[in-house]
């Protein structure tokens, strides 16, 4: 008897084989429109022509309301199915897909039956019927089918009768890149590609040439476009405040950023563990530092090491950024030492510190270093929230329980 993990698995594959035509009939001409759509409106420039800006925002009202079908009519009917049957449990990246599938295969691994070869054969052929015949994740199912494509591969490969290549179609191209950015730079421009992506962890690039590898999918990918392209939408819009100073205008930039971060949904960002560095943090810095009047440069050397980046105009008025992550360990000597090194290398007096944490304990951890170095409550040092929020809704259920 075929195990209840397994039988759900079946049960999905002949729900989306149910689903098929309409999907391919109505579904995947709107994402190829919404494409289309995506590519002209990448093609603008909105920051620097009012025409582009009032076209570029007519694309993107375009872009969601065509959107919209695929939210109600195709992610959110799969992933409820999925959650109906007990292979996702309800996370926010989908990694739960492949923990329970890959659960459920190892177990039955141990306790198949002969009759049982034939069954996994037909459902395998089944789902890369689905996959090949479909050949999209309809822009919205980038996580469920990667996480699906690579625990189904598993269990079809222990079962495989034969030497053919037709689970290569579950695989992932591994394409070698230095950073996230340049990722995200190779992914946008052949976003329908199944990829992988792998780069250097941060924490280990200056370490050995066997430093660790971080791998992301172009479904990862995907959704971290989209994020920082609401990022980039929202710093579209001019900065009205006049700084006189180049701290304020530090400052303002910092508080900018922590803003969008905390409150506007782009902590989402560094749900991936391969953005929680300093590193994918400067990255978004330089995104907001757009526009301003100021000359805001990075990694500028003067001799003690680079400096995260200095805002000025001219010799005279100077400030230093510097980003820190509340989880390093040397976080209180770094505040202690290295910030004044760079000022006194960079020939200013002026600096603003930027601490980012992700859970309750780092900023205990910060909260406490800074009393111990009587930093607490300085204006020049901005803590981050960069831990998940909970929605609205839950808010309120949560506090009408309380």
């Amino acid at each position: 008897m075929i195990p209840e993990g397994i039988q759900a698995i079946f049960d999905f594959v002949d729900y989306l084989d149910s689903r098929k035509q309409v999907l391919i009939e109505k579904f995947i001409p709107l994402c190829e429109e919404l494409e289309e759509l995506r590519v002209s409106k990448n093609k603008l420039k909105p920051e620097s022509n009012y025409r582009e800006k009032r076209q570029y925002d007519i694309l993107q009202t375009e872009i969601e309301l065509k959107f919209e079908p695929l939210m109600t009519d195709v992610y959110q009917p799969i992933t409820g199915k999925l959650k109906e049957l007990g292979i996702w449990s309800g996370d926010h990246v989908f990694t739960s897909i492949e923990n329970n599938i890959s659960a459920s295969t190892s177990a039955f691994k141990n306790c198949f039956h002969d009759i049982d070869i034939d069954k996994v054969n037909q459902y395998k052929k089944k789902y890369l019927s689905f996959r090949n015949d479909t050949n999209s994740n309809f822009l919205t199912l980038q996580f469920v089918f990667s996480g699906l494509d690579e625990a189904l591969k598993e269990l079809f490969d222990f079962f495989n009768d034969t030497d053919d290549f037709e689970l290569e179609a579950l695989e992932h191209k591994v394409i070698e890149c230095s950073s996230i950015e340049d990722a995200l730079i190779l992914y946008n421009k052949n976003p329908t590609e199944n990829i992988r992506f792998a780069f250097p962890s941060i924490d280990n690039l200056n370490v050995s040439k066997n430093r660790e590898v971080n791998k992301v999918t172009s479904s990862n990918l995907s959704e971290l476009s989209m994020l920082i392209e609401s990022f980039r939408k929202k710093m579209s819009v001019p900065i009205v405040e006049v700084t006189r100073t180049s701290f304020d205008e530090a400052l303002h930039r910092v508080n900018s950023l922590k803003q969008i971060i905390e409150n506007e949904d782009a902590y989402k960002l560094f749900n991936y563990p391969d953005n929680q560095n300093e590193a994918f943090l400067q990255y978004l810095f330089k995104i907001i530092r757009n526009e301003s009047e100021w000359d805001i440069n990075s990694e500028v050397n003067n001799g003690r090491g680079p400096v995260d980046f200095t805002v000025s105009k001219g010799a005279a008025d100077k400030t230093v950024v510097e980003f820190k992550l509340a989880k390093n360990t040397d976080l209180k000597s770094n505040l202690q030492y290295q910030v004044d090194i760079y000022k006194k290398a960079n020939n200013t007096d002026k600096a603003v510190t930027v601490i980012l944490y992700f859970t309750d304990a780092e900023v205990k951890k910060t909260k406490r270093i800074l009393e111990e170095l009587g930093l607490n409550g300085k204006e020049n040092i901005v803590l981050i929230d960069g831990r998940k929020k909970i929605s609205a809704s839950k808010e309120r259920i949560q506090g009408n329980l309380a």
